[in-house]
């Protein structure tokens, strides 16, 4: 009965920590969306003031998640890591219980936009997770002892976070959960009346992506015909002179291979006009910044789109070659942006499944 006891505080000790490493690795994944996470909380805690600093706040606290995740795992320092697992969901508990009976209009956030939870699910998520926490934790005095290779798995699983944290800030998520993410089929709502029967059908399959030039008129249309190349700027005051020269620079270059070139920003024709070269100008339409956080997490990210149906997406560090744009012009949308998903899929789940043999198997 002893052991058996013991074993379950062993097993939902680890399933604990499965659950932290998930949902701090998700969010790590998508920084941006960590951010706006974290700026929705800041809100409704009338914390406002700090909404600037939401992007390194949410990969901090996602930080946290995952390590204390990979502690809980691997068995290593049981004590201390229990207590700051408990305090975490404690808070958790209680944040979400709040959210709960004050029901604002956000989302909980849990597991980044992988899984959108409502606020009774949340609440009800971290109570069960409370009570198993409970059984595997009180008595701390019983907890057991670390495998013998448990520090070895937890620094070599912290040692990849801090990397795979690296990397998703300088790139964009390798699994893109939200409307835009590749293979969404786009249209264009504009000219249509709200009772068009093709608008309800449009609606039901696909997403708008609308903007506008700048004497205001909806051009959604442009985005939804033949091969496109969207360059988008949801933050156009953190782009320097050198910055603008490159977006210039590759939108000129997009043309000469058959891409209509889309320079997407979310500011007004008199903002852009003191900060933006003239050839940029040209090609400048403008939408709502939360739809070009949404379509590219990257600002000044480029997104491909053929005959209306998102393919690909890049960060601004590392745009498209003239030979990778070659291919996407020549090549059928459906069976590109399955390739490029299924690279980018393959990889993340490579990478969750090391970490999780390291942090289960040594």
């Amino acid at each position: 009965m002893k052991s058996f006891y013991k074993g379950l505080r062993r097993f939902l000790a680890v399933l604990i920590g499965l659950v932290f490493f998930v949902a701090g690795t998700l969010k790590l994944m998508d920084p941006v969306g960590a951010g706006l996470v974290v700026a929705e909380y800041l809100r409704f805690m009338h914390l406002g003031f700090l909404a600037g600093a939401s992007k390194i706040l949410g990969v901090l606290l996602a930080l946290v998640e995952t390590i204390v995740g990979a502690a809980l795992v691997s068995g290593v320092w049981r004590q201390f890591f229990g207590v700051v697992s408990g305090f975490m969901l404690g808070f958790f508990t209680l944040l979400t219980f709040f959210l709960w009976i004050l029901n604002p209009p956000m989302d909980c956030g849990c597991f980044g936009e992988a899984i959108h939870l409502t606020h009774s699910q949340s609440l009800a998520k971290n109570i069960v997770m409370l009570a198993m926490w409970m059984v595997a934790f009180i008595p701390f005095s019983k907890l057991g002892k670390p495998r013998r290779l448990s520090q070895i798995s937890f620094w070599t699983a912290t040692a990849s976070t801090l990397l795979f944290t690296l990397y998703s800030v300088l790139s964009i998520p390798a699994i893109d959960f939200t409307d835009y993410a590749p293979g969404a089929e786009l249209y264009a709502a504009v000219g249509l009346e709200e009772d068009d029967p093709q608008l309800e059908v449009s609606e039901n399959l696909a997403v708008p992506l609308s903007f506008s030039d700048a004497a205001g008129e909806y051009c959604d249309h442009l985005a939804c015909e033949g091969s496109v190349c969207v360059l988008s700027v949801y933050d156009p005051d953190r782009l320097g002179g050198e910055d603008w020269q490159k977006i210039s620079d590759y939108l000129d270059s997009v043309s000469e291979y058959g891409c209509k070139p889309l320079l997407l920003v979310a500011s007004t024709p008199e903002e852009i006009e003191a900060a933006a070269p003239g050839p940029v100008l040209m090609r400048c339409y403008y939408a709502d910044r939360k739809t070009l956080l949404t379509l590219n997490r990257s600002n000044g990210g480029v997104t491909f789109i053929g005959d209306g149906q998102i393919v690909a997406k890049w960060a601004f560090r590392s745009l498209p070659d003239s030979d990778a744009l070659s291919r996407l012009v020549s090549s059928n949308p459906t069976e590109s942006m399955m390739r490029y998903s299924t690279r980018s899929r393959t990889r993340m789940q490579a990478y969750m499944l090391y970490v999780t043999a390291v942090l289960l198997l040594l």
